[in-house]
């Protein structure tokens, strides 16, 4: 009668464990067995020792979700500064060609460029797009 108890109190320790290592992301079968066939208690500790794959993975998984805003967040403003830019140029294209006009029109074409080479230098901007957005600027000036 007492083995049975105790073999009843170590079977609900194994079946402890395994449950425990089960929430960790682990196999509870396995942990369960070697609970059972070695002890609860170097089940325990084997379970406690190792990494808790649950925690890893929900850690992973935002890290992940924040990655995602960062990227979408950095495509919008990408848009935005593009179109800024297209505006931009197409101002320069709409101006009348007088004397003055042409000396605003070359030093806001200056300026444009230095933005398009720091958008380009930032990341910002790719090379094609960079490349394009100066045709079109330098095209309109001069036209």
């Amino acid at each position: 009668m007492e083995l049975f108890v105790l073999l009843v109190i170590w079977s609900g320790l194994s079946w402890g464990i395994a449950a425990l290592a089960t929430s960790r992301g682990r196999s509870g079968v396995a942990f369960f067995f070697i609970a059972f066939l070695t002890s609860p208690l170097l089940g325990l500790i084997i379970v406690l020792l190792m990494k808790n794959l649950t925690a890893e993975a929900e850690k992973e998984s935002t890290r992940r979700a924040e990655e995602e805003v960062r990227e979408k967040r950095r495509r919008e403003e990408h848009e935005l500064q593009l179109e800024s830019l297209r505006s931009l140029s197409s101002n320069v294209a709409a101006r009348p060609t007088e004397v003055s006009a042409v000396a605003t029109t070359a030093f806001s074409v200056s300026n444009e460029l230095e933005k398009l080479a720091a958008l380009k230098s930032k990341g910002i901007l790719t090379e094609a797009e960079f490349t394009e957005q100066k045709a079109v600027l330098l095209k309109r000036a001069a036209g």
